[in-house]
């Protein structure tokens, strides 16, 4: 069982090694290292000449006793020697994730930030809207057939901006039938309006805390591969493309926000403002890693101490 790892500018085998396994030439199980690692990669013929671009083999190191301790050293977080088979499976997971954080990072942010631009407060108050509806009808600032004429049109409204979303929001019943006045007494009459806007406020709530955490996946994954690389130019074009489209991402996701609290949306503008924002974050980073790979001299890396908590 083994991942592949891409060779980049700047490895060396034992720089590898040392990397994915915490060993150094003077570990007592180096050698073994070497060659449980040569064995899975036939195709080396000389560990000291391997080549930018090409896929390397990597496994998890059989468990053999040791006949002392060995120096003291930490590995990086992501790999660990296994001391029980749970080990193992965590391996595999960080492993994947270090490489391909984006099949998982692109479209959960765009379900989730869609999710979340749905059930903005822009259409959680067409809901609100009839409970203020039938306040005034109660109050005798409107009649019978001037509530149920707004109602109607505040909940025409929002079943248009939802959607093929209604089923999932509203199970059997339509955005009509649920959002309704209550007609026992022991309850309030707007119970099931309330109800419905509060619900709906907590999903869109999670949908956004949804996104941070995935954001949260993203920086995890580029300290892994900060951690990966013994290029120094390579880490700095790795943390200024994460920093810099993690900024870009937060400060639309804001904007966004902001727009959407008074104005309701359809489903189909959630998904394009979703996919906007990534894609935005996503090409400004990689106009950023372009930038510094260019004309980048400062090392932020090791300025920012990022270099110390990506080991």
């Amino acid at each position: 069982m083994y991942y592949e790892y891409k060779i980049k500018n700047g490895d060396t085998f034992s720089g590898i090694i040392h990397s994915m396994f915490g060993r150094v030439p003077n570990d007592t199980r180096y050698a073994e290292t070497v060659r449980h690692l040569l064995a899975l990669n036939p195709q080396i013929k000389n560990p000291d000449r391997i080549r930018v671009g090409d896929m390397l083999r990597l496994g998890v190191l059989p468990i053999t006793p040791l006949a002392k301790p060995p120096a003291v050293h930490t590995p990086p977080a992501f790999i660990t020697q296994p001391t029980h088979p749970g080990d193992v499976e965590g391996f595999w997971a960080l492993s994947w994730l270090e490489n391909n954080a984006n099949y998982l990072t692109i479209p959960g942010s765009i379900a989730a930030g869609a999710t979340g631009n749905l059930l903005s407060p822009g259409n959680i108050n067409l809901i609100n809207e009839v409970s203020d509806h039938y306040a005034d009808y109660k109050t005798e600032k409107t009649t019978k057939g001037q509530y149920d004429a707004r109602r109607k049109k505040a909940l025409d409204q929002l079943k248009k901006n939802i959607g093929p979303m209604e089923k999932l929001l509203f199970g059997n019943h339509t955005s009509h039938q649920s959002i309704r006045i209550a007609r026992r007494g022991a309850i309030p009459a707007t119970a099931h309006i309330t109800r419905h806007a509060e619900r709906l406020k907590r999903l869109g709530a999670m949908s956004k805390h949804g996104g941070i955490v995935l954001a949260g996946v993203g920086l995890t994954a580029a300290c892994m591969q900060i951690a990966s690389t013994t290029d120094t130019k390579e880490k700095n074009e790795i943390l200024v493309e994460t920093i810099t489209s993690t900024a870009v991402g937060g400060a639309l996701g804001y904007g966004v926000a902001i727009f959407l609290i008074s104005n309701p949306i359809g489903w189909g503008t959630a998904i394009v403002l979703a996919v906007g924002s990534v894609a935005a974050s996503y090409l400004a980073g990689k106009i950023a890693r372009g930038a510094y790979d260019t004309h980048g001299k400062i090392d932020f890396v090791v300025g920012t101490g990022v270099n110390r908590i990506c080991r």
